[in-house]
């Protein structure tokens, strides 16, 4: 895994070979390029966290892997409330805090909480909210 990590750093610190041309490097694909970011993904991962549920192993994996960055991303979105972007950063430390202290039954109603707050913030964005089903 370490590996994994430092092959880039290798491969970026490595000196080219004699005569070859350096390659020109591609532009980071910015909000303008991709259509913006998904800011319903942050909604639609506390769900898929939620379904997960009462594993809490899998919902934390879920919410990791499908919220936590859409999350921040909604959190920080241009035009969005500093106190509603205060409620969803909040609602989403105590869903942190109860995977680490392994609190199964607050963690349903606390991610039920973050998707309210993930609501609300996207309404304040004039976007739809997704239903968890």
């Amino acid at each position: 895994m370490l590996l994994l990590l430092l092959l880039p750093l290798v491969v970026a610190c490595s000196p080219r070979g004699a005569g070859q041309a350096p390659a020109s490097p591609s532009p980071a694909p910015t909000a303008s390029m991709t259509g913006g970011p998904n800011l319903q993904a942050a909604a639609v991962g506390v769900c898929s966290a939620i379904a997960a549920l009462p594993d809490a192993a899998a919902a934390e994996r879920t919410f990791t892997n499908d919220a936590h960055e859409a999350l921040h991303a909604l959190a920080a979105a241009a035009g969005l409330d500093r106190s509603v972007s205060a409620r969803l950063l909040e609602s989403m430390e105590q869903v942190e805090a109860d995977f680490e202290t392994g609190s199964p039954g607050k963690l349903s109603d606390d991610l039920g909480a973050l998707h309210a707050a993930a609501g609300e913030a996207l309404a304040g964005m004039g976007q739809a909210v997704p239903t968890c089903q």
